[in-house]
């Protein structure tokens, strides 16, 4: 696991899809990362009381100043009120998210999907779309 910590601030919005139908959800983000490439760790904690940990696999590509990155991330999360859409406080995260950055700075757009995997009915889940921008180290 890799240690070049990236911070960023966002702020997050639920969104519908054609296979979830949540409540609508916003609020500020903060997310820190172990690293942006390889493998590594991302810890989410918002202002509406949804909490994430889990891991991630980054790539990134450089481009004299300018860099893209790609991260695929799944672990576990948490909700710290009574959700319909989450029957259970702790449940699972996926989620994706894409990087540009110039020089140390960073901006981003991320999915973030959290489920109980079918572990406990209903499993309607919540989706959220989160707009970022931060400081890699």
């Amino acid at each position: 696991m890799c240690l070049a910590p990236l911070i960023l601030l966002g702020y997050m919005t639920a969104i519908q899809t054609s296979w979830h139908h949540t409540t609508h959800e916003q609020g500020a983000v903060v997310e820190v990362q172990s690293c942006e490439t390889g493998l590594g760790a991302d810890l989410k904690v918002s202002t509406e009381g949804y909490y994430g940990l889990g891991a991630q696999y980054g790539w990134k590509w450089t481009i004299g100043d300018w860099s893209i990155g790609a991260l695929p991330k799944a672990g576990f999360s948490y909700v710290d009120h009574p959700e319909p859409s989450l029957p259970m406080r702790a449940q699972f995260e996926v989620g994706a998210q894409l990087l540009i950055g110039h020089g140390q700075w960073r901006a981003g757009v991320e999915y973030w999907h959290l489920s109980n995997a079918g572990l406990e009915q209903p499993n309607i889940g919540m989706d959220f779309l989160i707009l970022q921008t931060g400081w890699a180290f």
